[in-house]
């Protein structure tokens, strides 16, 4: 031991501990607004903010949290602060907060569980966050993105459109101009098939723009997709392609038949395409959650490019050619009318590459399906 030293530790200065009134300043000095509550929803503190948003005036708020809100989100407070004591996590819930003569601000409301040093519950503490300017900038950019999109759509409209009108116009005259009658009906059933491909991109359109009025009929999920399966398995295997179904077993879920058989249409087409030497179309359905069930379409093709993927669903997006040869499923609104019919159903549906195997797609629908659409 160094000559005049002790064994006495040095005390060093404690770390993180803020006194009351530091303590104090953080809290009325934030810039959000921040109300503390009892357990029991009533008003403990709030800080200069939150008094200049709600007080009007007025040197302090008082009362239960709720009565801040607007009375159609005042359930759902109660219902966030009961969840907040249960489960002790952040939850966040928009709100629109202001008076009635001007545009109501909208917030982002942090309902925070606050604990004492021991992990017992509290109190509640509700951050208010101002998020007007953020959410206007964000409906500015979706208007912006959507009217690029309906540009977009536009375009190709009026590109495929144009093709098969010069192919009509080119028959007619050409028809027009024939002596012999065999050249005229050659003609003439050139203009008939482009007719029927212009016919075909009108129908696809309206069922993706959800105007189709086709019929209400309601059937079993399982019913139809096995059905569908039993017509479809001869012919695919015309083209070298086995079927493969696993159908789990499961509660009766009504669809729109007419509406899932356009869907299967499509994405057999899709899967059959993508295997012109022959392969193996999977198709699986079983229950994805509790609410939930998963009917997955899967092919051995090559599968999607990653390029590509993000455009799948886009209206009269294809890596098939032009439109105008062959027979006029290449017209790019197999995948967007799928989309569109899907949601129609209040599902969802994704694409994905399966290493080794090909291309799957997986349609999400609910179990308990809500109130079918009408079409007038």
């Amino acid at each position: 031991m160094t000559p005049g030293a002790t064994d006495t530790p040095v005390q060093e200065p404690p770390i993180g501990r803020l006194d009351s009134a530091y303590l104090e300043s953080l809290f009325q000095g934030a810039r959000f607004a921040i109300i503390a509550c009892a357990l029991d929803g009533q008003i403990v503190a709030a800080n200069v903010a939150a008094i200049q948003l709600f007080g009007a005036g007025q040197r302090e708020l008082t009362g239960p949290v709720r009565d801040l809100f607007p009375e159609g989100d005042r359930a759902a407070v109660d219902a966030n602060l009961e969840a907040v004591q249960n489960d002790p996590t952040i939850i966040e819930f928009p709100t629109r907060l202001g008076s009635s003569e001007a545009e109501p601000a909208e917030f982002a409301v942090l309902f925070t569980p606050v604990m004492d040093a021991d992990g017992t519950l509290r109190g509640v503490s509700l951050w208010f966050r101002d998020i007007t300017q953020r959410m206007r900038l964000q409906r500015e950019l979706e208007k912006k993105e959507r009217l690029e999109s309906l540009g977009a759509l536009s375009g190709a409209v009026a590109h495929h459109y144009n093709n098969l009108l010069c192919c009509i116009a080119t028959s007619v005259e050409f028809a027009i101009n024939m002596n012999t009658l065999s050249a005229m009906r050659k003609a003439l059933t050139k203009t008939a098939e482009a007719v029927a491909r212009a016919a075909d991109i009108t129908r696809k359109l309206q069922a993706f723009a959800k105007g189709d009025h086709r019929s209400d009929d309601l059937a079993d999920l399982t019913e139809v997709v096995l059905y569908y399966c039993d017509q479809q398995e001869p012919v695919l295997a015309q083209r070298g392609i086995r079927l493969m179904d696993d159908v789990h077993r499961l509660p009766i879920i009504p669809v729109l038949r007419d509406l899932l058989l356009i869907v299967l249409e499509n994405l057999f087409q899709n899967a059959s395409d993508a295997m012109p030497q022959g392969g193996v179309l999977t198709v699986t359905l079983a229950r994805r959650d509790e609410d939930t069930v998963c009917l997955s379409i899967a092919d051995t093709g090559p599968g999607v490019d990653p390029r590509f993927m993000a455009h799948l669903f886009e209206p009269f997006f294809t890596t098939k050619g032009e439109l105008g040869e062959g027979s006029g499923r290449n017209a790019g609104m197999g995948l967007a009318v799928v989309h569109g019919l899907v949601s129609e159903m209040h599902g969802t549906i994704s694409a994905a590459n399966v290493p080794g195997r090909g291309a799957r797609f997986d349609i999400v629908l609910p179990i308990v399906p809500t109130t079918p659409p009408r079409h007038s």
